[in-house]
């Protein structure tokens, strides 16, 4: 085990990359496909030879970003592909389609990128080696983005720490395709990213923005984890005042285990747990945000199985793909929105806004001892199984929402007229 620092000072490398073919045959269409993009020519000319060099200036005329950043070229069998920049790396796939023609390889790198913003060049660790398993990884006291190499997710780390002091970005914008090695320049059309765009690792604890020295640094506005399928503690200390990405999180995290843990203790410049890209998918065992977390904005995406969620402070959106089974507000406000159960709900502080919605039933029991629990925001109709009401507030309208029993305590104001089944 070994604790290795982030320096980002390695030279850039111009990545190349082949495409081996074989057979000439006028019926037969080579392919290559970056990001679901395809450019292809018929052969032509007579021989491979012939058709590859064809093949090489259509490859060149292309004006896509995709294509536009890599300059083509050909030999006897082989399309090779090299960066117009150093430092920024590309993926393609070639293929053949009709007639007798060949694919010998579709994509081979025979000169990696390399460069001050890559974590798999080992030249950006003070050791001069790429983390592996069981290592300690700190990011810290550097403004060094980290936008390749992310996919690593055969590394299993004993932690991973990204200080407060740590000011730079660590994973691409999805919506722009990144151009320049620091990821901060993009194609003027603007397409989406197709490379890797979170940090792809396993770490047992993880944790963020942590700072305890004086002054006051920055932190950092873009941090995309993807902590995998390993069990995983995720401590959130601190995050920049606003996010680099607008509509996302400053901290931008993925799960995939049902004992992974996710504490906020500040976060101002929000978390998302798969709200980063549609369609996005994580399981977490909770998400738990502290009673210091002020303002801090917290999303959990439509497609989140998670187990238990609470929340002390903080402005919280909850969505779920699942039954989450413990659902707790002691502070903060905490809007529910989505198709699914809640078992238990307890609202014992703060602003419950409950718009969740899953058939009929969407609190099986909601437990009212204190806060404000307001269910006008939404006229869909909806059933909550048996409410216990203690004390506090709760606001709802008659004609939508359904509480099949209501157990009522001495005390509190709810401004609605009930109804029972």
């Amino acid at each position: 085990m070994t604790t290795l620092y982030w320096e980002g000072r390695a030279d850039t490398v111009a990545q190349v990359a082949t495409a081996e073919f074989g057979t000439y045959d006028a019926t037969t269409t080579r392919t290559i496909t970056i990001g679901g993009v395809a450019v292809d020519k018929l052969d032509t000319g007579g021989t491979l030879t012939a058709a590859l060099s064809a093949f090489a200036t259509t490859l060149n005329a292309s004006t896509h970003p995709y294509f536009a950043a890599i300059t083509w070229t050909s030999s006897a069998t082989k399309i090779t592909g090299t960066a117009d920049t150093a430092g920024v790396p590309f993926v393609f796939v070639g293929s053949v389609t009709g007639g007798t023609g060949t694919l010998v390889d579709g994509y081979t790198v025979t000169t990696a990128s390399a460069g001050p913003n890559d974590w798999s060049t080992a030249a950006n660790w003070d050791t001069g080696a790429i983390p592996v398993n069981s290592d300690d990884v700190i990011i810290q006291d550097s403004d060094v983005n980290i936008m390749w190499g992310l996919d690593q997710n055969g590394v299993s780390l004993t932690s991973l720490t990204i200080k407060k002091t740590f000011t730079g970005k660590i994973g691409l914008d999805y919506t722009q395709f990144a151009t320049s090695a620091d990821g901060e320049t993009f194609s003027a059309t603007e397409k989406p990213e197709y490379r890797q765009g979170y940090l792809k690792i396993i770490s047992t604890t993880v944790n963020i923005g942590e700072h305890f020295g004086p002054s006051s640094p920055a932190g950092s506005g873009r941090i995309r984890l993807d902590l995998h399928t390993t069990a995983s503690t995720c401590t959130i200390h601190g995050s920049a005042g606003s996010p680099t990405d607008t509509g996302r999180g400053a901290v931008q995290v993925l799960a995939n285990n049902s004992s992974t843990d996710i504490f906020v203790r500040n976060c101002p410049g929000g978390l998302d747990v798969a709200m980063g890209v549609p369609g996005e998918t994580s399981t977490v065992r909770k998400v738990s945000v502290g009673s210091d977390a002020g303002a801090s904005p917290v999303r959990i995406g439509k497609g989140t199985t998670i187990t238990t969620y609470e929340q002390f402070s903080g402005t919280g959106s909850l969505n779920a793909a699942a039954t989450v089974t413990t659902v707790t507000c002691d502070g903060g406000e905490l809007t529910t929105e989505g198709s699914y159960v809640v078992t238990t709900g307890n609202s014992n502080g703060g602003t419950i806004y409950a718009n969740h919605i899953s058939g009929t039933v969407s609190f099986t029991t909601l437990n009212i001892s204190g806060g404000t629990v307001n269910a006008r925001r939404s006229t869909q109709a909806r059933t909550w199984t048996t409410v216990n009401f203690k004390d506090g507030t709760l606001e709802a309208d008659s004609t939508v929402l359904t509480i099949t029993a209501l157990n009522e305590g001495d005390s509190g104001i709810y401004s609605m007229s009930i109804s029972r089944l």
